[in-house]
Formats: structure tokens, C-alpha cells, sequence
């Protein structure tokens, strides 16, 4: 005869309520012809800490080439 042992498990915490200015959604739909199509972009904003920005500096010896006017 075996011996049937249970194991408890722990209930698991609950996810803390997203932040509604965090997260969003946008929703583009496209018709061609008799199909329609959703196309479905997300985002999230992450808060991170703050870091120092590292310091870049630039080389003034060579100006960039003229842009072309677009006539």
C-alpha cells in the first residue's frame, strides 16, 4: 500500500494593480476590400533610477556637407 502524502502549496501573492498612465494601447484598423485588420500597438513606461549622463564630447574640426534644397 502506498502512502499518499499531500503537499500544501502557498497561495501565491497578488501582482500589484498596474498603474493605468503606465501602460496603454492604441488600436489602428485597416480596410481593403471586404477584410478588415487590427493592428494592436502596446507600451510600457518603466520608472528607472536615476543615472548620470555620460558626457560626450564633440569634434568641431570637420563642418558636415551643405543639404541639397528639395525643389
Amino acid at each position: 500500500m502506498t502512502d499518499n502524502k499531500v503537499v500544501p502549496f502557498s497561495t501565491p501573492d497578488t501582482p500589484p494593480e498596474p498603474d493605468p498612465f503606465a501602460q496603454r494601447r492604441q488600436r489602428v484598423i485597416l480596410s481593403i476590400g471586404r477584410q478588415r485588420l487590427a493592428f494592436d500597438f502596446y507600451s510600457q513606461i518603466t520608472k528607472l533610477n536615476p543615472a548620470p549622463a555620460p558626457v560626450i564630447p564633440m569634434d568641431p574640426g570637420q563642418p558636415g556637407k551643405p543639404r541639397k534644397s528639395r525643389k
